[in-house]
């Protein structure tokens, strides 16, 4: 059964996150998932478009959503970040009626309308909930058994909580992906906190401190690697992890992985596909879950 979406990757995944994009492609097209790119399709403002003025949010946000609506298909994003905004539009436009008549009267020129007829989703929920336990089973062939592995949501997946109506959760969608992929999910202080990635640019050793906290408490924990749903999150963690490292005067050497990289190891895809060799901090220590390299021994042994 193959399942189509409306795709989104934004500007971080096509461009310093390229590997993002480059595996969320190649775990889709292994399980069947159709993700079609919107084109031309703009930004969603990172927070900034909301910051200078509500109506440019609004409109740059919805005028996304209204060419995946003509589509027909619910919209898919790998950035939390466009998350936010755009989950964030969907339900305003769908509830005032008022801010919606002043989208769609900017989206006229374009011939697009904003209707609420789709929902938004970031790729973890299309693996967790659409796809599903059983068919993200039916596809591993390397569990990912002895691996621990430190989820960081960031806070922008997180909000706002009433848009989502997602049902609750014993456990978080990233907790339970790496538990159904066989790692072991290691709980730290700051997994839900901030990465910093908006205060890098006016203040990186603020940003820097925010960060390195994080992955201290993850390798005081014994994680091994660091699972991200945001690409800004991944940019901090990874690409300023030696800036962290020279200004705590402590080595980290901690992999920041994406969610669609730590899914193409435990279906048996390579450092190649998932553009490993792109990070900053080297993912030598994924090796033994990489095809053709002896298996990790399960935990305990």
């Amino acid at each position: 059964m193959t399942r189509s979406y409306a795709y989104f990757p934004g500007c971080s995944a096509k461009g310093t996150c390229k590997e993002l994009d480059l595996s969320t492609a190649a775990v889709a097209d292994l399980f069947g998932i159709a993700l079609d790119p919107l084109v031309n399709a703009g930004c969603t403002g990172a927070r900034e478009f909301r910051a200078i003025s509500e109506q440019l949010h609004l409109t740059a946000n919805g005028r996304i959503i209204a060419m995946a609506e003509a589509t027909g298909r619910d919209l898919v994003v790998v950035c939390d970040t466009c998350l936010l905004n755009l989950v964030e539009t969907n339900a305003r436009l769908r509830a005032d009626a008022a801010a919606r008549d002043a989208v769609n009267q900017a989206l006229t020129s374009e011939g697009l309308q904003f209707k609420g007829t789709i929902d938004v989703k970031h790729f973890l929920w299309v693996l967790t909930d659409d796809l599903g336990e059983a068919g993200l089973r039916s596809r591993i062939v390397r569990p990912l058994n002895g691996l621990r592995v430190g989820p960081f949501y960031g806070c922008h997946i997180q909000r706002p909580a009433a848009a989502h109506q997602r049902p609750r959760e014993d456990k978080p969608a990233l907790d339970r992906l790496c538990e159904i992929l066989g790692a072991t999910v290691v709980p730290y202080a700051g997994a839900n906190k901030c990465c910093g990635f908006h205060v890098v640019t006016t203040d990186e050793s603020i940003a820097l401190r925010m960060s390195s906290s994080h992955l201290s408490n993850a390798t005081a924990e014994g994680a091994q690697c660091i699972v991200t749903p945001c690409p800004l999150c991944h940019t901090v963690l990874d690409a300023y992890q030696p800036d962290m490292e020279r200004q705590q005067r402590r080595r980290y050497g901690l992999p920041i992985l994406h969610v669609s990289q730590l899914v193409g190891l435990a279906v048996g895809l390579s450092a190649e596909k998932l553009a490993l060799s792109r990070h900053v901090v080297d993912c030598a220590g994924l090796t033994a879950y990489l095809p053709d390299r002896p298996l990790a021994p399960a935990a305990g042994e």
